[in-house]
């Protein structure tokens, strides 16, 4: 039986999910790994924590231990071939997948920690993709006190948070500083950038055979009553703020596949092709491009490494309009992965394909 034949015939997952940071962070990832298929020939098992900092273990979300501490998690963790991540806040795309990789030495499907990082700040992506030749918006970095030197319309964000949180477009300079305060009760760094008017795209990379394989793109219909994406239009939020499910009714629709020419859909394909290895991303990424009204040039807005693998995902979405079955392309990914094998050598652990 060879490696692959193994992996395809045993293949035990852990599905990674909640938060430290806060409810609004636990809720949302567990509606996503909710949501998570179970391909053919793969058994599951989940670990949970809280924002209180304790832990859960079970074979489903319904099925979960008292809580236990870190320690005890870890103690009781069952043997896995591969750690799935569905954890959205800044801790879970860095440090979690760096405890149960770096550390633990356990296989994690998506991008490394240190990607993760570099990506979950929007002024460093900004920055490398930029060096790497994608179109991005004239921006800055604004910490407290700086003066934005930008004209208005514009759009302010916290440079590390996602989600659409403390996120303001700001067309007139006296709605400046009110966006700076709200930016500023999310993160101590915001990005200000020119507001880019036109289409917003949504776009997957994946590898596959050694290849970069773009998806067919989801478009979300902004307009000018709604020129943005907000965080309610992304959830329907309870009364404490905290998410339960994607919108049903979001002025904002999704529509896959995106309606784009052959040539435009190169350009964008290869903007995101360019930013996934720039980035240094690995397994699959996800960017936002908006397409200028006027000039027709895609402009990256940002990078989301994340594929929760169920059938709300965006990637996923993609995946079924392009008529390929979501559990074929999600078993390929996920035998990849739990094939890396840590080399030792370095002080970073190193991974070859098995």
């Amino acid at each position: 039986m060879n490696k692959t034949q193994s992996i395809e015939s045993q293949l035990r997952v852990l599905h990674l999910a909640g938060s430290r940071v806060s409810e609004f962070y636990h809720n949302l990832s567990l509606i996503y790994a909710q949501a998570a298929i179970q391909p053919p020939g793969v058994s599951s098992n989940y670990a949970v924590v809280h924002p209180d900092g304790f832990w859960q273990l079970g074979t489903s979300l319904e099925n979960l231990s008292e809580k236990i501490s870190l320690q005890e998690m870890i103690a009781k963790l069952p043997e896995i071939n591969l750690v799935i991540p569905h954890m959205f806040c800044f801790p879970g795309m860095t440090s979690f997948r760096a405890l149960f990789e770096d550390i633990l030495g356990l296989p994690v499907v998506g991008s490394p920690c240190h990607c993760t990082a570099l990506a979950a700040n929007k002024a460093h992506t900004k920055s490398v993709v930029s060096g790497a030749g994608v179109r991005v918006a004239q921006g800055q970095v604004v910490r407290q006190g700086d003066r934005v030197t930008l004209e208005p319309p514009l759009i302010v964000k916290p440079s590390s948070e996602d989600n659409s949180l403390g996120l303001t477009l700001v067309w007139k300079e006296e709605q400046i500083a009110e966006a700076l305060r709200v930016g500023f009760e999310h993160d101590e760094v915001l990005v200000v950038e020119e507001y880019i008017p036109g289409r917003e795209l949504r776009v997957g990379v994946i590898e596959r055979q050694g290849e970069l394989w773009v998806a067919p793109m989801i478009e979300y219909l902004v307009s000018e009553e709604h020129p943005i994406r907000t965080v309610t239009d992304k959830y329907e939020l309870r009364s404490d703020g905290t998410p339960y499910r994607q919108p049903q009714n979001s002025p904002v629709k999704p529509v896959c596949p995106a309606d784009v020419t052959p040539e435009l859909f190169e350009r964008v394909a290869d903007a995101a092709k360019k930013a996934h290895i720039a980035l240094g991303c690995r397994d699959y990424s996800l960017y936002d491009f908006r397409v200028h009204a006027q000039t027709n040039e895609p402009y990256l807005l940002e990078a989301g490494l994340f594929w929760s693998f169920g059938k709300i995902g965006m990637i996923s979405r993609m995946v079924e309009a392009d008529g390929q079955s979501l559990d074929e392309v999600v078993l390929e990914v996920w035998q990849k992965a739990a094939g890396r094998t840590r080399v030792a050598g370095s002080s970073l652990f190193k991974y070859i394909e098995c």
